[in-house]
């Protein structure tokens, strides 16, 4: 068993690190869904050498760890993880190439603020991802995909943290490669699994005066629409299923037509208004969103035949 006040202090030591070391440190607030339990020790790192640095030290101690971004698309379970979880909402720098073209910004940062940004600097490209919650590190590992464009037609390159090395955490540069990418599907969930997204650029196109406008309009339409859709009624991960080109229809209308909207199981619901969306009630725990999951999954396949592939991540506490 690892000593949490031990890690602090051996990291603390280098003088090099700039952050936050929080203790038995809830979770459920920093998902969207506001469930689970907490961590032993929660670190936030203020900059890239300050995460680079708690890497080594877990590496070198092999002590087991979780990567925590905007925790959009997981579900942390009830009786919390046992291993420490490093956040990435410091990481949230964002720059503009000299030529405009792109947009370098820290897997931490929040879509909103790469939006607002974008608005107020005139670049277009991006506006389809507003009102999407969660970090871009999430986002690109999760290669979401909002209003018919995935994060893979923008990205040019990401650097990553690979795998350390007798304790030394390695930096590499990834440079975007279609084959690599699939609908909600990218490289660190496979030739790339364990590296750890730190910063991403993507490309923006400068827009006059009039095409800004255009934008900033398209993208609180997005906003606008997702609010009209329930995203923000109730905490939530928004779309639980991906959706299957080969079942013909997205994986909402199929759950509607097999009669599951608004089945309930303790505090978590299928949302009345849409088929794909669990949320939580108010008391709902992570046992009952898996369980409805699972209830959801067995349901359909029963009825229909179609096994739903979950798109939210449920901690594995045995690995």
């Amino acid at each position: 068993m690892y000593n949490v006040r031990k890690i602090e202090e051996n990291i603390n030591m280098r003088g090099e690190f700039q952050g936050l070391f929080l203790f038995d440190e809830p979770l459920s607030p920093r998902t969207t869904f506001k469930v689970g339990g907490g961590t032993p020790l929660l670190i936030e790192p203020q900059d890239e050498t300050s995460f680079l640095i708690i890497l080594e030290e877990l590496e070198r101690l092999a002590i087991p760890f979780f990567v925590l971004g905007g925790g959009s698309n997981l579900v942390v379970p009830d009786e919390g993880l046992p291993c420490p979880v490093i956040s990435t909402k410091r990481l949230d720098r964002i720059f503009l190439s000299q030529d405009g073209r792109r947009l370098v910004c820290g897997a931490g940062c929040s879509w909103k603020q790469v939006i607002d940004f974008c608005i107020e600097n005139k670049l277009g490209g991006l506006e389809n991802f507003s009102g999407l919650p969660g970090s871009l590190g999430g986002a690109v590992f999760m290669n979401a995909r909002c209003y018919d464009r995935s994060v893979s037609d923008v990205l040019l390159q990401a650097r990553y943290a690979g795998p350390g090395r007798a304790g030394q955490a390695t930096v590499e540069t990834y440079t975007m490669e279609a084959s690599h990418w699939d609908y909600k599907v990218s490289p660190f969930q496979r030739e790339l699994a364990g590296s750890i997204v730190l910063e991403v650029a993507f490309a923006v196109v400068p827009l006059d005066d009039a095409a800004a406008q255009k934008m900033e309009e398209k993208a609180q339409s997005f906003v606008e629409d997702r609010q009209k859709k329930g995203h923000f009624s109730y905490p939530s991960a928004g779309s639980v299923f991906k959706n299957n080109r080969e079942y013909g229809k997205p994986s909402g209308k199929i759950v509607d037509e097999t009669g599951l909207r608004g089945l309930e199981l303790g505090g978590a619901q299928v949302a009345p208004w849409h088929g794909n969306f669990i949320i939580n009630k108010g008391n709902a725990t992570a046992a009952d969103i898996k369980g409805l999951v699972d209830l959801v999954q067995k349901t359909v396949l029963g009825k229909t035949g179609f096994l739903l592939e979950p798109e939210i991540i449920f901690f594995d506490k045995n690995q």
